[in-house]
């Protein structure tokens, strides 16, 4: 349980880490998952299944998915804290975030999906008036890859807007859940830490990404151990760039 009484250091000042460090994220990742592999693919299972469920349902599904998300994610991240502690992580720890900053973690989603539909009225707002303004057309006779480099200032300006609402959103409910900050206090820090340590970060999803569509190759056996050790880099990204200890290196 995390213990609220003690004083929440707001003035917290996230590390700057080197770019080749977000390999060493995914590797020290791997070496907490080898230590408890059968707790963390029951625990990021139970997550998966949950996710897919919630947002299988119909009409409010995307909406209640995005919500709950940084709840379950919340969960995670504080068991990954207890194995770095020296404790085992139990199933029942994906459920923590109910129990102990579920008010504070649904705001981190309702806040996101503001900001999430946000950036898609900005992207229907740019493509009304390049349309208006003739650069985008419905015509089936006009090349659609003509269209698409006509426009592509709207396509950056769309992406670097969702660019900046996902760095709010990236610590956010680990910030909430294992060092007690505000939604508002932890998506402010999230978006410095993230634009502070992109080199990594960037690193970590470019090599994480190849590594997934590899584990996909034999017949998506590999996903068993890659979507786990994913999770689990989260949280080492996390303490790497904001815990003053070492607990998580192995």
């Amino acid at each position: 349980m995390l213990d609220q009484d003690n004083v929440i250091d707001v003035s917290v000042e996230p590390r700057q880490i080197p770019p080749m460090q977000g390999w060493q994220w995914i590797v020290s990742a791997f070496q907490l998952f080898k230590q408890s592999p059968t707790a963390w693919l029951g625990i990021s299972g139970v997550f998966i299944l949950a996710m897919i469920g919630i947002s299988l349902l119909p009409i409010v599904g995307s909406l209640l998915s995005t919500l709950l998300g940084p709840v379950f994610l919340g969960g995670l991240m504080f068991a990954a804290q207890k194995q770095t502690r020296g404790e085992t992580p139990l199933l029942v720890d994906l459920f923590a975030g109910f129990q102990q900053r579920f008010a504070e973690l649904l705001k981190v989603g309702v806040l996101y999906l503001f900001g999430t539909m946000l950036v898609v009225l900005l992207m229907a707002g740019l493509l009304a008036g390049a349309a208006y303004l003739g650069w985008l057309t419905i015509d089936k006779t006009v090349d659609t890859f003509a269209q698409m480099g006509a426009i592509w200032p709207v396509m950056i300006l769309v992406l670097a807007a969702f660019a900046i609402v996902y760095s709010t959103y990236f610590y956010a409910p680990t910030l909430v859940m294992l060092q007690g900050y505000s939604a508002g206090e932890a998506m402010k820090l999230s978006f410095l830490a993230f634009w502070r340590n992109w080199q990594p970060i960037l690193v970590m999803s470019i090599i994480g990404g190849v590594l997934l569509l590899l584990a996909m190759l034999p017949m998506l056996l590999g996903l068993i151990i890659a979507l786990p050790v994913a999770l689990i880099t989260s949280y080492v990204c996390y303490a790497d760039v904001f815990e003053t200890s070492t607990e998580h290196d192995l």
